[in-house]
């Protein structure tokens, strides 16, 4: 997908930044933001789904155009982009890419209440990953009050010459009675991508990037911007992985 170029006095195109990894806690403890944070408005965009639909090739795909084929179980990861506009206006937007195991279901609904944007990922090749992603929308339904938009994504397009060979159904019927957009897309051939992220950020309330330009990428620090607090997520997955712990 090709981007139109402005002159000096139009809008500046939306550029991407690479993500960055959550770090050790004593990484963290180091980090330090520059911007105060009464100059900015923060954003938190969460990306969740069942293993392996690719959330994380997705990603990918919006923030560097690049198709990421090698799975690797993701727990969570945190990407970090601050935009200005020629007015000085601040936007930070912290993209969350989640893991999409049931052991970590804590966590999903921490997100669940935290978001102010959701893409929900299924695979289209993928019945039960469909099924998972109904769940997640009715639950950001229960438990988010902020009204947060969602958009629901059917990955892998590309198996199929159309959405009618999809083993999954009723999917447009589901999106329509959620009242949320649906959009077939191809995390591997990069189609529509970038057309649904921006879509889906323009939806939220004061958050333009078609107008805004990457300004710089910062690390995460003890308290995510959004609100969500990291070392409330790393309890959850200490509390976890003492539950799950085996001892023979």
């Amino acid at each position: 997908m090709q981007r139109r170029t402005s002159d000096r006095t139009g809008p500046k195109p939306l550029e991407r930044s690479c993500s960055t990894i959550r770090p050790s806690a004593a990484r963290r403890g180091r980090a330090r933001s520059t911007v105060p944070f009464a100059k900015q408005q923060e954003y938190t965009l969460i990306v969740l789904g069942a293993s392996k639909v690719g959330k994380s090739a997705l990603v990918g795909q919006f923030l560097w155009d690049t198709f990421i084929s090698e799975y690797r179980p993701t727990v969570e990861e945190f990407n970090w982009i601050e935009y200005n506009n020629d007015a000085g206006d601040e936007l930070l937007l912290q993209v969350i890419d989640t893991g999409g195991s049931h052991d970590f279901l804590a966590m999903r609904h921490l997100y669940a209440r935290t978001g102010d944007a959701f893409i929900v990922v299924f695979a289209a090749n993928d019945p039960d990953s469909f099924e998972e992603a109904k769940r997640i929308v009715e639950e950001i339904r229960e438990r988010n009050m902020k009204r947060a938009p969602i958009l629901l994504l059917g990955n892998k397009s590309d198996l199929y010459e159309s959405e009618g060979d999809w083993p999954c159904e009723n999917v447009r019927k589901f999106a329509s009675a959620q009242l949320i957009p649906f959009v077939p897309v191809s995390a591997k051939n990069g189609h529509r991508v970038e057309q649904v992220f921006g879509e889906l950020l323009d939806q939220m309330q004061g958050f333009h990037p078609t107008i805004m330009t990457k300004r710089r990428q910062s690390m995460p620090s003890a308290r995510a911007y959004s609100g969500i607090d990291i070392s409330e997520i790393e309890r959850i997955a200490k509390k976890h992985s003492k539950s799950t712990c085996v001892i023979s």
